[in-house]
């Protein structure tokens, strides 16, 4: 009810600004209400409306610094290209015009050929946080003004070491531009073959050689195993353009952009990745590469709902395909609609050719139901598919495997594959902690556990569930004063998991801090309200105490 309310009070407000001359207007007042109305639609998530919201204020209020700035933010978010560049230029008006700002202003001006600007746009980035992408710009726009020697700009040495590693694959796409084919074929093949990049960059050079009627030379491009290339052969085989090719300089700013957020989101840098994937749609709408890497920095950051509608967009696109499908099934996942995705993992592995990724996908949807016993087997063909030919499947796949063994009640072979979990990488905290943790459970050698568990702790010191594993540890091996210190470190960093709770409260208790263990367990059992076993566990604690 409350949305619905604002909503309409957002559309009056919308309404009265639309017809009301500005000079008979409180624009002061207007702007304000719009103000607020946008950020309690933003505080509720309803990002489309709260953009619409900032955009009424900026209306009413165009200098106002505060106003323009969460314009533009809100309208990176929703997808507002139009509310996006009216705030950041009232932004660059008042001098306040952040670095991601200044790309939207630069893709603004080469999308409309305004060369003389975007050269005036690249120039304010120097010293900037995109500075180093000035170069590669400067080479677009002098070949879209059709000045003298475009590439001079990525000829100068040395070249700033990001700069060199994002121009490689944008002096290719300028080459084939300028007609350049020998140097940029030779570019091309200098590229590492590994390099899932390097597929992509082959397809979108072929593409452009189709285009000039080259079919021979982009047959010779597309010439290898990799799915997406064999699918590129056969389009060109069949007279069809296997992909976009890659010519103009907003459709250049949008693939770097989209390249730049992808190596961001390895990083697990969500936020900032969105943002750049964003503006690369901006620049690149038609473009489905770009689409894809926005999908991925929508899901990243939490928006799972404009993930799948971008996706949907793009449903037919066949080079795209796995990739779309595990983002979908993430998406589904991280939703909570796990029917879902359990029936899109089942139609994966229900074709001759499921490989070993569909089927860890559909252990994964089979543990999200609980489902174990299936899961397990699941993830038993996964590994099976992986080991095909003397190869060997990743700790990952045995950790799950090992994982859903254990959570279907058969230890001895949990044992077994969690050790070849630890055995196969014995740096990863994950498979270190749950050895561990499953050993304390049932009480098999805590010496060992203790010591799997330290070891997860060393190399990840900053995470609540390893913390308390270790102090639960301590707990269990009558170490009742140092498991209190660990595990409520644990819980101070993560105070919304009941087991977190739970388990300091017993320590309390052991120690004979009764009204601390009651607090600890009642603490814990609001986090536990979803969860009917643990609430009753917890609840005849806090009555009974521990027993």
């Amino acid at each position: 009810m409350a949305r619905t309310i604002r909503t309409c009070s957002l559309g009056a407000l919308v309404l009265a600004l639309a017809t009301t001359p500005l000079a008979a207007q409180d624009t002061g007042a207007a702007a304000l209400d719009a103000y607020v109305q946008g950020r309690l639609l933003d505080a509720a998530g309803v990002s489309d409306e709260a953009a619409i919201a900032y955009g009424v204020a900026l209306t009413g209020a165009p200098t106002d610094e505060r106003i323009a700035t969460r314009a533009f933010n809100q309208a990176i978010e929703a997808g507002d290209r139009a509310l996006a560049l009216r705030a950041a230029r009232a932004l660059d008006a008042q001098g306040k015009l952040p670095g991601d700002g200044r790309l939207l202003l630069y893709i603004d001006a080469v999308s409309r050929n305004d060369w003389r600007g975007a050269g005036q746009q690249i120039a304010k980035m120097d010293g900037g946080n995109f500075d180093f992408l000035a170069p590669i710009f400067r080479a677009w726009v002098k070949a879209g003004a059709r000045e003298a020697d475009p590439l001079s700009p990525l000829n100068i040495q040395p070249l700033p070491a990001l700069t060199s590693a994002y121009s490689r694959e944008q002096r290719i796409y300028l080459l084939l531009t300028l007609k350049n084919i020998d140097e940029a074929m030779a570019t091309v093949r200098a590229l590492p073959v590994a390099d899932p990049r390097t597929t992509s960059i082959r397809i979108a050079a072929a593409s452009r050689l189709v285009a000039l009627k080259d079919r021979e030379a982009a047959l010779n491009l597309v010439n290898a195993a990799d799915p997406a290339l064999i699918l590129a052969r056969a389009d060109i085989e069949a007279g069809r353009v296997p992909g976009q090719p890659i010519t103009t300089a907003p459709v250049a700013a949008g693939v770097l952009l989209a390249r730049l957020a992808s190596d961001l989101l390895r990083d697990n840098a969500a936020a900032t990745a969105l943002r750049l994937a964003r503006l690369g749609s901006f620049a690149a709408p038609e473009n489905a590469e770009v689409a894809l890497v926005l999908a991925q920095a929508l899901s990243a950051a939490g928006n799972q709902q404009a993930a799948l509608a971008t996706l949907d967009l793009w449903q037919n696109e066949p080079r795209f395909g796995a990739a779309r499908q595990d983002l979908r099934f993430a998406a589904f996942q991280r939703l909570g609609r796990n029917y879902e995705a359990l029936s899109l993992a089942e139609a994966a592995v229900a074709v001759p050719e499921a490989n070993v990724f569909d089927h860890a996908r559909l252990g994964d949807a089979l543990s999200a139901r609980k489902q174990f016993d299936r899961a397990a087997l699941s993830y038993r063909k996964a590994i099976d598919l992986a080991e095909v030919g003397g190869g060997q499947a990743s700790w990952a796949l045995w950790l799950s495997y090992g994982g859903a063994l254990d959570s279907a009640g058969d230890w001895p072979n949990a044992k077994t594959a969690l050790q070849k979990a630890v055995a196969l990488d014995p740096e990863q905290p994950g498979s270190l902690n749950h050895l561990g943790y499953a050993m304390l459970e049932r009480r098999d050698n805590l010496d060992e556990a203790t010591r799997l568990i330290a070891r997860a702790a060393s190399l990840r010191p900053d995470d609540a569930a390893i913390t308390d594993s270790l102090g639960w540890a301590f707990f269990l091996r009558g170490q009742t004063a140092e498991s209190i210190a660990v595990l409520e470190r644990a819980v101070a960093s993560d105070p919304t998991v009941a087991e977190l709770g739970e388990h300091l409260g017993d320590a309390y208790w052991k120690a004979g801090r009764r009204v601390d263990a009651r607090y600890a367990w009642n603490a814990a059992l609001i986090q536990a309200v979803e969860d009917d076993i643990v609430s009753t566990r917890i609840k005849g604690k806090i009555a009974d105490g521990l027993k």
